[in-house]
This record gives C-alpha cells, structure tokens and sequence, in this order.
C-alpha cells in the first residue's frame, strides 16, 4: 500500500454490487493486517439506483471512519458518476468502466471494459470481482491471495468457479493497462 491510509469509493448503480465488492475489499484488508472501515449508502430503490460502498485501509488505526476524498474511485454507472462524484481529489486514480467513460468523457480516467470482461469470463454480474481485480493488480492496496480468500469466504459455492475467473480477468486488465496521469474533480 502506498499511501496510508488509503480511502476507496465503489460506486455503481443497485444491483452490480458495488456493495459486496466494498465487503470483500473490506475483508481482504483484515486478512493482511490492515485496520478498515466500510460504510455504504444506496437509494430506496434496492436496484439500479445510484449507490456507494467505501473502505478504508490503514496500518494505523482509523479515527474517522467516512471517505472524505477518495485516492481511488470505481465507477460502474453513469449515475452514480453524477451522485457520488462530489469530493473526488485531483491526483486520485479515477477507474471507469469504458461505457461510463465514453458517455462521461473524463480525460485522465483509467477505463477499462470491466463489464465486457465479466461476461466474457462467465457472468455479467461479477463486473464488482474484475473490478476487485483491477483495483488490486492497479493499486497493490491488499494481497492478491487476501483479496482471493476473501471471494472464496463471501461468494456461494456455486459462483466462487465464476468469479475466481473474474477477478483473475481483472488483474489481467490491471496488467494490460496502466494509469494515465492524474484526473479533475468530476
């Protein structure tokens, strides 16, 4: 982890799982010794409204445990790019899914087909575990084998084949591609 502590902000519209992604980051973190916070806010509608998910990571303990400005902000949907967008720092590493970036147009953005990789890896609905791949193999802020055992711990049995393959895609993408510059508050 490069910077201490690290502030992350899942956002996606309900239903893609920005959420369980945030647990698991959670997790992970806990597995490698970090002290976390998590915390999480969506809309009344349980799916495709805007929601969020952050984490914090730290070796030190967390005194205020909200996101104030994130150094690394996924988003998934358009809507919640506009919802949750407030506070994102400049110099923070912004990850788009490419169809968030093509209709948003946010230079500096590292875009990557989360969503197109998900379903070539099996299922559209574990886009939140390449997501997960992408964020660790880009940022190196938990291990790869915490951030494994803990999809192994939360995902059910029957998806764990699935999404294993998912979040191996995403560090493939991480590998693939590579930070472009710094971002502007959105």
């Amino acid at each position: 982890m490069t910077k201490d502590p690290y502030n992350v902000r899942l956002s996606g519209k309900g239903g893609q799982g920005v959420l369980l992604a945030g647990i698991i980051l959670a997790e992970a973190g806990m597995k490698d010794g970090l002290n976390v916070a998590q915390s999480q806010t969506y809309g009344p509608q349980a799916r495709l409204g805007a929601s969020k998910c952050e984490v914090i990571l730290s070796s030190h303990p967390i005194a205020f445990p909200e996101v104030e400005a994130p150094d690394l902000w996924l988003c998934l949907s358009v809507e919640a790019y506009e919802k949750h967008g407030a506070g994102f720092r400049n110099g923070g590493l912004l990850l788009l899914d490419e169809r968030v970036a093509r209709e948003k147009g946010n230079a500096g953005a590292v875009a990557l087909p989360i969503l197109a990789t998900a379903i070539e890896s099996g299922d559209a609905i574990a886009a939140n575990i390449v997501a997960l791949g992408a964020i660790a193999g880009l940022t190196g802020i938990v291990s790869r084998a915490s951030l494994e055992r803990a999809v192994s711990d939360r995902v059910k049995s029957a998806y764990l084949e699935v999404n294993l393959r998912a979040l191996a895609a995403g560090y493939l993408l991480a590998s693939e591609y590579a930070p472009v510059g710094t971002v502007d508050s959105p």
